[in-house]
C-alpha cells in the first residue's frame, strides 16, 4: 500500500484533469499500478555508514500493488550508500517487493536526484506492462 494515497490521489486527479493520464495511456497504454518514494526515519536496528558528522537519507518505496515498502539510506551528495537495504511489511504476512520493483525503485530515485545532491520528495509513478510516468518535484 501507497505511503500516502491521499496525496498520491490528488497528483494523479492533477494528470486526470490537465489529460496528461489519458494522453499517456492512450500512447502506452492503461496504468496497472502507482509507486511512492518519500523521506523516512532510519530503522534504529539498521547498520549506517556514517561519513564525517552528516546523516544519509532514508528514502523509502510504496506500492500499491504490495504491502510492503523497501528502503534504502543514501548520502545524497555523493550519491554513496549508507545501508543496506531494508523491507517495511506493511501487514502480515506480507510479499516483499520483487528485485524487479526494487531495482525500479533505486533507478527512479537515483534520476531524480541532482549532481549538487538535491532532490524533490515525494516521487510519484504510474507504471505499465512497458514504461511509466515519473512525477519529480523541483525546486
Amino acid at each position: 500500500m501507497l505511503r500516502d494515497e491521499k496525496a498520491f490521489d490528488i497528483v494523479e486527479k492533477t494528470l486526470i484533469e490537465n489529460g496528461k493520464m489519458a494522453d499517456f495511456e492512450k500512447e502506452y497504454g492503461k496504468i496497472k499500478g502507482r509507486m511512492m518514494v518519500t523521506l523516512v526515519d532510519i530503522p534504529e536496528n539498521l547498520e549506517i555508514q556514517l561519513t564525517g558528522d552528516k546523516l544519509p537519507y532514508a528514502f523509502e518505496a510504496s506500492f500499491d500493488f504490495y504491502d510492503a515498502s523497501v528502503g534504502l539510506a543514501l548520502y545524497t551528495d555523493t550519491m554513496q550508500v549508507a545501508s543496506e537495504l531494508w523491507i517495511t511489511p506493511q501487514k502480515e504476512n506480507a510479499e516483499p517487493p520483487s528485485d524487479d520493483w526494487i531495482n525500479f525503485f533505486i533507478e527512479k530515485l537515483l534520476s531524480a536526484i541532482r549532481k549538487d545532491g538535491s532532490f524533490g520528495i515525494p516521487i510519484y509513478s504510474f507504471v505499465n506492462d512497458t514504461c511509466d510516468m515519473t512525477i519529480i518535484p523541483t525546486l
